[in-house]
């Protein structure tokens, strides 16, 4: 037998340290990633885990092994005794509550319950459907409304009107107290009692309203007896078929808490972790709402209809696989045991199965197990699936007895709403956050539910007037004070964005819609699926992102690849993409795709696709041009005069008040390490280090955003030059087009810092407004000569730059601001891996910091968010999202699988990430497979980041690191470039490649297309094909075995 491995304790305490109390699950996982499928800890007693299909399946053998109630489970009994869910085995109540029960979750009465399932359901698609487009719903909140007033409703007859309520069912807030308070009583140290006294008095306070609710609802029903066949009655009239016993009223009670929790708080779990999954991957939400399509139409839904939606049915189980919403159960060894043919559990020893492992398992799930993919759990491929390897409703006889009404309820609740509903998420770059009590839901996850057929609400009471959107709403606020709106034409402005690039492109075009004859309305893609109208034209603005669509525009692509002809026909459209040209092959991917998309299923073409690369020239001159000679001319624009000139935003300046706007999709992590990691005089690469807010999670390949504040001495050039004080304080009428708040006191100082791009180059639109603005003429002769003969984009010349060259520039702060873009969040990969530390992460990144280009005496070109990076320290606070790689950019799940790795500069970031999870893995006794790094940079001595680090990971055999050194390339074989030293080594590289080596890049695109160059000429040496040949070949491994990371 071998030893159970488990991680360094502390006396007393035991392992209690290791798990964090908010996030329990992310901690057992943290752990079993590093000590592998079985673990012991000392929470402070003593127990096992289990998280392998290999090891577990020996323990659902109920011969040897029996429900386990200990832990927080245990605690929970203080609320439901020995109802069926906590009763411990062999109690006597248990066996007659079973007995008693089992008929009354049998087909016949769950089909039974449908009309008032549905009743329940209606409600919710009522209120989302009066809620509009544009309002954000928290999913976990209103699929706890709708399980707990289906239960309530269903088994005990009685209306909870949670839909009717501003705030949540008091049994809510009872039961989330009683489970936390299960789980932290699980936790307790061997201390007195009185050292808990205040937390038991709020505990058992919660389980007085349970109680109290579940005997209002007994009385309730023997002072008004029905013979309705519920679950409150079959314990009220049932008998045990055995012994002839029925259920006290205690028992009774203890089991209505039971269905209660168990009956609503999964459910409502399973549904929220559905949605999320359906909008994470466009594909199977298409494939699930046409299915819903296809088998019930627009009619209503029917319990017929629940026999005949496999794919959804495919859907929830894939759901429940990923995210089992009760994520663990306890079995107890009958005698001594052992898990496959290795360990030992003793006789009474408690063993815990982690579901989210077990069922992310590639030896039964494959090399994406951690992917949704719901065709794996329909049909045969299910029934296929070994014995046991999903187990979401537990084990056996104690198995969940409620899984059918569970299971109607939800496939009735998708139907209803894949039927009346188009969603999208609230916040697109959301990253899943998980909230845990003894079930687990999304945290803060919110959708937008836009109505796709309104005739189907006529007949449920709602008329057109009520679903006015906030959009709508909106975009009548937008018109301009200045511009005459009656008789402007509608303009719908569609984006794809993840950085905030095609967004500030498509407010800009928004900015100039009035002046030219338009009323526009900005939205995501996404918001547009299935819903283009043939009356208004559509200015479509998208960028790709390694070839794969924004993170608002993914179902918008999914969606035109189902080739919507019918829909699509007549509508009026051009497409604005936006590309870096350095990364040729994904070039305008997406636009391309979404023009030649459009244009094939009947859509009418407005002007032919443009193509922006970012690296040719300022962005907005070309937008402003292309505007200008392309669009409005084409769409039949009025041009006033007002479009020759810098617009103004309508705004009050008040110098007596301050204010700070918060951001949103952000929040804030503390800084616990800065430090530099190049030589003093070099050019700055730079570490951060930052503490993540509770429960976020990442994997190493993600990346780390930061929505940065500008140089404090930009922000003071700004406001001395409009002579502004500090406290000076605006407000934007709410009439503006603009990215910005209205009608809400702003202070200057804040909007500046952290609002508008200060350091974006000036348009030639802004340099011919502040010609217009100076009086004298020969001043002005000299700008308007500059518009023609300079390229402010290569200078780095900003606008600020311009006003000060010409104080007498009658420019105004109004015009400054209208001029400004929308800042901007900036995206690292992160440098860290959580296997190290999960409640941390690292970037690394270069500081930009140059003299600047235009000869301006002492002028300097700063980098917004690495300047803004630098100046951080310790202690200091930074707005952050994490966002996940979406291109397969991570790790292979088998650690044995080689790894050759191209990087040059700060992109050794996610290698650096890699390479020091492999070596804890390691470390810990895994085996890992070999790895090779090749690392471009300028010179030993100046930027040869974490050096030390990387020899101690060579010294332990996890990684061999061929570095190209530029300005010293005789130290690297004579090789200045990483291209080159890849070439240099090329037979390693192929020996590891023969051995199934994943490879991975991570870059400029200079860097990107070197890099391929040199594979395609090592292919072409090994296999005797042309080049030509050989760099097809690289194309077609993209995405298979080789992954990119390509930055501007």
């Amino acid at each position: 037998m071998e030893p159970i491995p488990s991680p360094h304790g502390y006396p007393i305490l035991g392992n209690v340290m290791d798990i964090d109390p908010e996030h329990p699950n992310e901690s057992l996982a943290h752990i079993a990633a590093i000590h592998g499928p079985i673990f012991r800890l000392w929470l402070p007693a003593e127990r096992t885990f289990v998280g392998s299909y290999a090891l577990a399946k020996d323990l659902f053998n109920e011969e040897n092994f029996q429900k386990g109630v200990t832990g927080p489970l245990a605690q929970v009994r203080h609320a439901t005794g020995d109802g069926l869910f906590t009763a411990f085995p062999g109690e006597h109540n248990w066996e007659t509550a079973h007995r008693v029960l089992m008929p009354a979750f049998g087909p016949l009465n769950i089909k039974a319950m449908f009309p008032e399932m549905q009743d329940i359901a209606s409600q919710m698609v009522l209120r989302w459907a009066r809620f509009g487009d544009d309002v954000p719903i928290n999913v976990s909140d209103d699929f706890t409304r709708l399980t707990l007033d289906s239960i309530a409703l269903c088994a005990m007859g009685d209306r909870f009107n949670s839909f009717y309520r501003e705030h949540q069912h008091p049994f809510v807030d009872a039961m989330v107290g009683t489970l936390s308070g299960s789980f932290a009583r699980s936790r307790r140290l061997p201390l007195p009692s009185m050292v808990y006294t205040g937390q038991d008095k709020v505990f058992q306070s919660d389980i007085d309203k349970l109680i109290e609710i579940s005997k209002e609802l007994l009385v309730s029903r023997r002072s008004h007896p029905t013979d309705k066949k519920d679950l409150l009655n079959s314990m009220i009239l049932g008998r045990n078929p055995k012994t002839g016993e029925g259920l006290d009223d205690e028992t009774i009670i203890r089991n209505m808490i039971t269905f209660l929790i168990a009956g609503h708080e999964t459910t409502s779990g399973m549904l929220s972790f559905l949605f999320y999954e359906l909008l994470e991957n466009p594909a199977a939400y298409r494939k699930a709402q046409e299915e819903v399509d296809s088998v019930i139409g627009k009619g209503a839904v029917t319990v017929d209809h629940m026999g005949k939606l496999p794919y959804l049915e495919a859907c929830l189980r894939e759901t429940l696989r990923l995210h089992p919403t009760a994520p663990a159960f306890t079995l107890q060894a009958k005698g001594d045991q052992v898990l496959g043919g290795k360990y030992t559990i003793k006789d009474k020893q408690f063993a815990t199965v982690m579901l989210a492992q077990l069922h992310r398992d590639p030896e039964v799930y494959g090399d994406d197990s951690k992917d949704f993919r719901p065709e794996r759990m329909e049909g045969k491929a299910f029934t296929d699936l070994p014995p046991n390897s999903w187990k979401p409703f537990g084990n056996g006889l104690r198995a969940c007895i409620g899984r059918p009404f569970a299971w109607q309820e939800a496939l009735l609740t998708v139907a209803m709403l894949l039927q009346t509903f188009r969603f999208s998420k609230a916040h697109p770059s959301y990253s899943l956050l998980i909230k845990t009590s003894l079930t687990i839901k999304p945290q803060d996850f919110y959708i937008k539910a836009h109505v796709r057929n309104p005739d189907f609400l006529q007949h449920a009471g709602i008329v057109s007037g009520e679903t006015v959107t906030k959009n709508q709403a909106s975009a009548d606020q937008h018109a301009r004070s200045d511009v005459d709106t009656s008789n402007l034409k509608p303009l719908s402005i569609l984006y794809g964005s993840n950085t905030g690039t095609c967004e500030a492109v498509a407010q800009a075009l928004a900015a100039s819609a009035p002046d030219n004859g338009f009323k526009a309305e900005v939205q995501g893609l996404d918001s547009a699926v299935s819903s283009l109208s043939k009356d208004v034209p559509v200015v479509i603005v998208t960028a790709s992102y390694e070839g794969l669509p924004p993170d608002n525009a993914t179902h918008f692509v999914e969606w035109l690849k189902s080739d919507p002809a019918e829909e699509l026909k007549d509508v009026q459209y051009c497409v604005f993409g936006v590309g870096n040209k350095e990364w040729v092959s994904t070039y305008q991917k997406v636009p391309t795709f979404v023009d030649d998309a459009m244009s094939k299923n009947g859509a009418t073409r407005l002007t032919e696709r443009v193509a922006l690369d970012v690296t040719s020239g300022n962005v907005f001159d070309f937008v402003d041009d292309w505007e200008d000679k392309e669009l409005w001319p084409k769409l039949g624009g009025q041009k006033s005069n007002a479009n020759n000139s810098t617009k103004a935003l309508p705004l009050e300046i008040d110098v007596s008040a301050r204010s700070n706007i918060l951001r949103q999709e952000m929040e804030l992590a503390q800084v616990t390490e800065a430090r530099l990691l190049t030589r003093v005089g070099a050019m700055r690469k730079r570490h951060l280090e930052v503490l993540l807010p509770s429960g976020w999670t990442y994997r190493a390949g993600d990346y780390i955003a930061v929505l940065p504040i500008n140089s404090p001495q930009v922000v003071q050039r700004v406001m001395k030059r409009f002579r502004l004080p500090w406290d000076a304080t605006l407000t934007i009428k709410s009439e503006a087009n603009t990215s910005l708040p209205t009608g809400k006191m702003l202070s200057v100082h804040d909007v500046l810092s952290g609002m508008v791009e200060l350091g974006q180059p000036i348009t030639s639109r802004s340099m011919t407004a502040v010609a217009n603005s100076i009086a004298d003429k020969k001043k002005r002769s000299e700008v308007e000569e500059r518009v023609e003969r300079e390229n402010f984009q290569k200078l780095n010349v900003t606008l600020i730059d311009i006003l000060e060259d010409y104080p007498d520039a009658a420019f105004t702060f109004a015009e400054f601001l209208a001029a400004m873009t929308p800042m901007r969040v900036r995206q690292y990969s992160i440098s860290s891996t959580p296997l190290e530390d999960a409640a941390k992460c690292s970037l690394t990144y270069s500081v930009l910091d140059a003299p600047q280009k235009s000869g301006r005496k002492d002028a300097r070109y700063l980098g917004a968010c690495s300047t803004y990076l630098e100046r951080l320290n310790p202690g200091d606070q930074v707005q952050v999202s994490l966002r996940p790689s979406r291109s397969g950019f991570h790790l292979p799940q088998d650690d044995k699988t080689p790894l050759i790795m191209a990087c040059a500069g700060t992109g050794l970031a996610p290698f650096r990430a890699f390479v020091a999870e492999r070596a804890l893995k390691k470390k810990t006794g895994a085996e890992v497979g070999p790895s090779l790094l090749f690392y471009g940079l300028n010179a030993p001595d100046e930027d040869d980041m974490y050096r030390e680090a990387f020899n101690e990971w060579e010294k332990q055999g996890v990684v061999s690191v061929r570095r190209a050194f530029t300005f010293k390339p005789e130290a690297s074989g004579g090789c200045k470039f990483v291209q080159e030293r890849i070439w240099h080594d090329r037979e390693d590289v192929t020996k590891l490649f023969r051995e199934g080596a994943s490879l991975y890049l991570c870059g400029a695109g200079v860097v990107g297309t070197g890099v391929e160059a040199a594979m395609a000429k090592i292919r072409a040496e090994k296999s005797g094909e042309t080049i030509e040949e050989a760099t097809e070949w690289v194309k077609k491994v993209k995405g298979d075995r080789f992954w990119t990371d390509v930055f501007a």
